[in-house]
């Protein structure tokens, strides 16, 4: 009895872990410091006091304004960048590495997705109090920079206000790099003593992921803990300041854009409006920074969510990736399935692989646990007997229960114990699964063109956006579910028939949960159940 407890008991953690995992601490991820609301304004577009139309060009080194259509084009090993010459803004961040959908033949994704009427663009400079530069038209040194490997380079972008204020942006970039860097200049008539950069939400590959407003926040006391702000821009509405943070920007589940002032920690402000709302304001954040000689310094990072990239660019930047309670284990098994890619040339046969490594690790674990079961399942007759014998003494019935157990040399606590320790790496690897971007549009065989998307045989007979299933049927996590009845029905049954029902209708629950789970996790599962059940089936030959 004890020991089917603890077997339930069990199972079912393993599933609120994975659902809270999924559900909760990814939108939510704790401790989450509180942020206080301010009314601190991000500037729409385009913002007075400059001048926007009929204003002389301006003249100097930096030659003559180009017109709008005249887009300033960079390009590097890792990116494809547009600059607007009004506004000097990023126009478009094309990722060559990315693909925005899973054909082949797709566009680069493009970081950029323009909101508002008339549209904000990431890199618009906050100039002051409701002053911005957008509507200023700048001169540029070159039209184009074209860079590769460690090789840098920059653009300088010129402009001046009628009321004498110049204002100045040099965008400097390398080849093989996905952070660059923006150094704002302000002076003369007018000029204020701090700057913001303004940053705008990334786009999200499907309707399973969400954008949301991160930031890391500064102080000694969150060296020990995670620090990051983080919440779906759906749940944010008008301004939320957060006062002291190392960076901040946007997130989805794979890529992230976030501005990092080189002078340590600044305030930040997000401004989402309510989408009912006639204005059209679009959702922002501005990072701050103090004017230090006449200007400020920006460190932009637009790139995936790549935890070694990310540890290179510094700042905490790593923070964005969450791997959950057991990161210590997730991390190393996130380095191995790279290593195994490295040798099998396809994710899907290094998730098999890598499935069947720890599978192995854990073969001690789970024969410890599956010995035990066999004979807790022996003395079952004589716990029936001593149940209906002491039915009116629980205590009597406590004692001879362990004296039962001390004579046949059984723990029943003896087989959870491997289960539990198990645990962790099963969360471990879930969560490296579910946040690896190595998985993206990566194929594995057959239907299953996509390791990070449901599993979906298409079928033309069923109607397009069916619940639960969409167009296609989830053929690996059915075969998943089947799986694990399988297994459930090779583990040597315990309790009473109300407890057997129940472990029997875990396999329905996993099955359901799993639906819309990314296929490389279902392709890990299933693997691991096929596997559990040769070590069963196995183990039922020779142990006696």
């Amino acid at each position: 009895m004890e020991q089917s407890r603890l077997l339930i008991a069990f199972l079912i953690s393993l599933v609120i872990v994975i659902a809270y995992q999924k559900f909760v601490l990814s939108k939510y991820e704790p401790p989450r410091p509180a942020a206080t609301q301010q009314p601190v304004s991000v500037p729409a577009e385009p913002a007075a006091p400059v001048a926007t139309e009929q204003r002389p060009p301006a003249t100097g080194v930096l030659g003559a304004p180009v017109g709008d259509e005249g887009l300033i084009h960079i390009e590097t090993d890792v990116f494809r960048i547009a600059i607007t010459p009004i506004g000097a803004r990023l126009a478009d961040i094309e990722l060559k590495a990315f693909r925005r959908t899973v054909d082949r033949d797709s566009a680069p994704l493009d970081l950029v997705q323009a909101e508002g009427t008339p549209p904000v663009l990431p890199g618009t400079l906050a100039l002051g109090a409701n002053a911005a530069d957008a509507g200023l038209h700048y001169r540029t040194d070159r039209v184009e920079l074209v860079l590769h490997g460690s090789d840098s380079g920059e653009i300088t972008l010129a402009a001046e206000t009628p009321t004498g204020l110049q204002v100045q942006k040099r965008y400097r970039f390398t080849g093989d790099q996905y952070v660059f860097t923006m150094t704002a200049s302000a002076s003369g008539n007018g000029a204020p003593a701090s700057v913001g950069l303004v940053l705008t939400p990334i786009p999200v590959d499907s309707t399973r992921t969400r954008e949301t407003a991160v930031a890391v926040l500064s102080g000694p006391e969150l060296l020990f803990k995670r620090a990051c702000f983080e919440k779906a821009i759906a749940d944010l509405k008008g301004q939320t300041s957060v006062e002291s943070s190392t960076w901040a920007g946007f997130a989805a589940q794979y890529f992230l854009t976030a501005a990092v002032p080189s002078a340590g920690s600044t305030p930040a402000t997000f401004t989402v409006p309510d989408k009912t709302a006639p204005d059209g304001t679009p959702t922002s954040v501005q990072v701050e920074a103090g004017l230090a000689d006449g200007q400020a310094v920006f460190d932009i990072y637009a790139g995936p969510k790549e935890r070694d990239g990310l540890t290179r660019a510094g700042r905490d930047l790593e923070r964005t990736l969450y791997f959950g309670w057991f990161w210590f284990i997730a991390i190393p098994l996130l380095r191995a399935l790279r290593l195994l890619h490295a040798a099998f040339g396809n994710y899907g046969v290094s998730i098999i692989v890598l499935t069947a490594l720890v599978k192995l690790a854990t073969a001690p674990l789970t024969r410890t646990t599956f010995r035990n079961m066999r004979e807790m399942q022996k003395i079952q007759p004589q716990m029936a007997k001593l149940r209906e014998r002491f039915k009116d003494d629980q205590m009597a019935l406590q004692k001879e229960m362990m004296e039962l157990y001390r004579r046949h040399r059984v723990n029943p606590f003896s087989g959870c114990l491997p289960m539990l320790l198990q645990l962790p790496i099963f969360v471990g690897l879930y969560n490296a699964l579910l946040h690896a971007i190595e998985l993206r549009h990566a194929p594995f065989a057959l239907w299953i063109n996509d390791l990070s998307a449901p599993d979906r045989l298409r079928m033309a007979w069923i109607p397009a956006g069916t619940p639960f299933i969409g167009d296609g049927v989830p053929v690996l996590t059915l075969v998943m579910g089947a799986s694990m009845l399988v297994q459930q029905s090779l583990t040597p049954q315990q309790g009473d028939p109300t407890q057997q029902r129940m472990m029997m209708f875990m396999p329905l629950v996993m099955t359901f949960m799993f639906i819309n789970f990314p296929a490389g996790l279902v392709l890990y599962w299933l693997v691991n159940n096929l596997l559990t059940i040769g070590q069963q089936y196995l183990m039922m030959r020779t142990m006696k």
